[in-house]
């Protein structure tokens, strides 16, 4: 059992401990971070312990959760102020995840169902409002051993990861939203092989259109489904293992590439009932991992090119399109590092990435095409084995491919450094990764004048070269885990 494992057992008692096994729990432009959709960390792992773990039988219950609450110390608030789509994760709004499993032994296989429930950050007790966001980020049915002891089946809704860059709050390679189905093949020790097939449908007019036409027969419009084509997403992972799966220490590579395709169809682009013909779409990913661990120590390289569709994620859609109205031209290239490193009462945690992107749009100058990136180090040291204190120093910076609007010399950019302190309380001990965690934290966040300039002229983030960041925050997980 992990030191992560054996610290939530102590924190959740010894019911939750008896009845839980470990379960499972992109863009065309710098999305804000209020635009990503909320995802919980399960930090990145050596080893693929929990596929080789004896399941267990009955109900149990897992989650993650943070909660913030912060002042900027000038009477407002304290906000998230990363300018990059995957920026340091310190000042993180609220957000939970309830998992629920049943797990059951049937005709000599092993079977499980995932329930996921996530709330984000319109807490009632901060914001008055009675009314409340639940998202289905899990639902499914996997199966082991029905057909061969090292063949794994699941068909739902699911979120399909690998391993994450913590301090980014970010998946480099595979993390996929989709509905549909896949397996998990383990012929050998070293080896594991991931296939996955799905599809989704945003609810946005490049994918879905209904419009009100008059009815055949009767009074009132009728609606008519003008458009509706699905995303088709295929996934296919690799992974070898120099000890093998179990082992506590060595090195794997990974390969994975992903392909998406997108029926034709008609749009309406106006209500005088213009309609344009929206051509077939596709795209891929082809990307690979490195990694080495010993124990909690581990260093993960991730590189992931993309084109077409595969360019924007599979929860975006093409801001701009070529003259033939497809993605074809969009590319990514993202190249990612995360890792961490214990000894005694001292610890460090990494993280970096680099991101390349150009839109679909041929035009020279555009804001949807740019370069960004970030590195972030987190250093703690720990006082006895339940309170320790952790320092974290960032920097981060994007480049758009389009005219700075305000100086009109030179290209829109921006960059900004942040420092932080977060003294904290681990009841479950020592570790990077152990938690619950309660903390305080501060952050100063300091600006340049091309970052001021890529906000709006009222909001206080375009005129104070300084940003603090000062509060409370909780963060847990426990019997949660990923493919």
């Amino acid at each position: 059992m992990s030191l992560r494992r054996k610290g939530l057992c102590a924190f959740v008692g010894t019911l939750l401990c008896a009845a839980g096994a470990a379960a499972q729990p992109a863009t065309p432009r710098a999305p804000s971070p209020s635009e990503l959709p909320p995802s919980s960390p399960v930090p990145s792992q050596g080893v693929l312990g929990p596929a080789s773990e004896t399941p267990r039988s009955g109900l149990s219950f897992g989650s993650y959760g943070r909660v913030t609450v912060a002042s900027d110390l000038r009477g407002r608030s304290g906000r998230p102020a990363n300018l990059v789509a995957f920026g340091p994760r310190g000042d993180l709004p609220s957000y939970a995840e309830l998992q629920f499993n049943y797990d059951t032994q049937l005709a000599g296989a092993h079977w499980r169902t995932v329930i996921t429930l996530a709330l984000n950050e319109q807490l009632f007790h901060f914001t008055g409002d009675f009314n409340g966001t639940i998202a289905v980020r899990n639902l499914y049915l996997e199966e082991t051993g029905a057909l061969a002891s090292n063949l794994s089946l699941w068909v739902g809704s699911r979120m399909y990861r690998g391993d994450d860059a913590y301090l980014l709050n970010w998946w480099p390679l595979d993390n996929l939203n989709m509905v549909g189905g896949g397996a998990r093949w383990e012929p050998g020790r070293n080896l594991t092989f991931a296939l996955a097939l799905g599809m989704n449908r945003l609810d946005d007019p490049y994918q879905l259109q209904t419009i009100q036409v008059a009815p055949r027969s009767g009074f009132g419009p009728a609606t008519a489904f003008l458009l509706d084509r699905p995303r088709i997403i295929e996934s296919l992972k690799a992974t070898w293992f120099s000890n093998g799966r179990t082992a506590p220490e060595g090195v794997k590579v990974s390969l994975y590439g992903e392909l998406h395709q997108m029926a034709s169809g008609v749009r309406q682009i106006n209500d005088m009932g213009t309609r344009v013909e929206l051509p077939e779409d596709s795209g891929a990913v082809l990307g690979a991992q490195v990694g080495i661990y010993r124990r909690a120590n581990f260093l993960n390289l991730f590189v992931r090119w993309s084109q077409g569709l595969g360019a924007y994620g599979e929860l975006r859609v093409p801001v701009t399109l070529t003259t033939a109205r497809t993605s074809a031209r969009a590319e990514s290239l993202n190249v990612a590092l995360a890792g961490n490193y214990e000894s005694g009462p001292f610890a460090v945690m990494l993280g970096a990435y680099f991101r390349w992107f150009r839109d679909a749009d041929p035009g020279v100058f555009s804001r949807d095409s740019m370069m960004e990136g970030a590195v972030v180090a987190r250093p703690m040291v720990w006082f006895g084995q339940r309170a320790g204190i952790a320092a974290e120093a960032s920097f981060q910076q994007i480049s758009y491919n389009a005219l700075d609007p305000v100086t009109g010399n030179g290209a829109l950019r921006g960059s900004a450094w942040r420092f932080g302190l977060m003294p904290f309380v681990s009841p479950a001990g020592r570790g990077s990764y152990t938690r619950p965690h309660l903390q305080l934290i501060y952050l100063a966040t300091v600006r340049d004048d091309g970052a001021r300039r890529l906000y709006a002229p009222d909001d206080p983030f375009s005129f104070n070269e300084v940003e603090h960041f000062l509060g409370v925050s909780t963060e847990w997980w426990f019997n949660s885990s990923y493919l």
